[in-house]
């Protein structure tokens, strides 16, 4: 059984590896645009690589393809809920790049580059591990998708900028379709096609190795990346910006808390239950600001919203898992 102390380890550990790209820009080791390369590694080599190694953990399952579209929907109801919230609570008829970072930057997690590595530290080598990382990646999947079209409005206010061509073809939810379709069409992981002992096998053992290792640095790399937009922040604009603990307290504690209550009375595994509301409670998604660069928003507010929410999620994650384990008694 998960514990709350197993939950605050698991975030502490992920956090803490942030610090080599905080002490190598501080030390002049690296320059400090050194996230660009790093973050361009991620998002076209190593995350489209864990999209699809999520589905090479386990076998198919009718149960699995059924629980997918329920988290599918699940996680476009939660988001769209949340961007609601968000339009509601802060109406910005002058467009303001800084309330329409304000509110990218709470409604969409860092699923991918935090919450995807956080459940195979948590729950790597149990039975739960693989079903976890399929619902994952549907999860990123519909964020993928909702911040290239949506998410795109949201920062600029303009919807000539959203484009279904970039919700649908950007690498990770490629990485996405491929693996699905893989998934579907074997119906087990492409190591177990093969006889044991084979030259086919011992091919195909070593190419899913070189998978693993490339989609394996997404935790790292994405950490890293982190670790140095950190060191660029100084630490008044990072801890006095009163916006940036408004953004925090909706994506950290709002959206967990619509997250929990939009799966705990629902009929279903305790797996999905725990996939989406893991995943949908991490801090700002890093992609806020590289969407206000891409996209001429507020990229230093960005920046402190996204560093601010995951210093805070060290504590926040465990204390809204306490909430959603003990409150309502879900337990895996």
């Amino acid at each position: 059984m998960i514990s709350f102390l197993d939950v605050l380890i698991a975030v502490f550990s992920l956090t803490i590896l942030a610090v080599p790209g905080f002490v190598l820009v501080k030390t002049k080791l690296i320059k400090g645009d050194a996230a660009a390369p790093f973050s361009a590694l991620v998002l076209y080599a190593c995350q489209p690589m864990l999209m699809f190694m999520g589905f090479q953990k386990t076998p198919y399952d009718s149960s699995i393809g059924l629980n997918m579209l329920i988290v599918a929907g699940i996680a476009f109801v939660v988001h769209f809920i949340m961007i609601g919230i968000m339009y509601l609570c802060f109406r910005n008829k002058d467009n303001n790049a800084k309330i329409n970072c304000l509110r990218f930057a709470s409604v969409f997690s860092n699923c991918g580059y935090m919450g995807f590595p956080f459940l195979q530290t948590l729950f790597g080598g149990t039975d739960a591990i693989g079903e976890l990382l399929i619902y994952g990646s549907v999860v990123v999947g519909v964020f993928n998708i909702l911040t290239w079209s949506i998410g795109v409005y949201m920062m600029t206010g303009d919807k000539k900028q959203m484009s279904v061509k970039k919700a649908l073809l950007n690498p990770t939810v490629l990485g996405l379709f491929f693996g699905l379709i893989v998934f579907f069409a074997l119906r087990v992981p492409i190591v177990d096609i093969a006889v044991e002992g084979t030259m086919l096998d011992t091919i195909l053992t070593k190419l899913i190795a070189s998978f693993n290792f490339l989609a394996d640095m997404v935790t790292p790399l994405a950490m890293i990346v982190i670790g140095i937009r950190l060191a660029n922040v100084s630490l008044k604009n990072l801890f006095l910006d009163k916006w940036a603990y408004v953004s925090c307290a909706f994506k950290l504690i709002v959206m967990s808390i619509v997250s929990i209550l939009a799966v705990a009375f629902l009929p279903i595994s305790t797996t999905v239950k725990y996939a989406i509301f893991f995943l949908l409670s991490m801090p700002s998604a890093t992609g806020t600001v590289l969407f206000a660069v891409q996209f001429g928003g507020d990229s230093e507010s960005g920046s402190v919203f996204v560093l601010l929410s995951t210093i805070l999620s060290i504590l926040t994650i465990p204390l809204m898992f306490l909430l959603f384990n003990q409150g309502f008694g879900i337990v895996i």
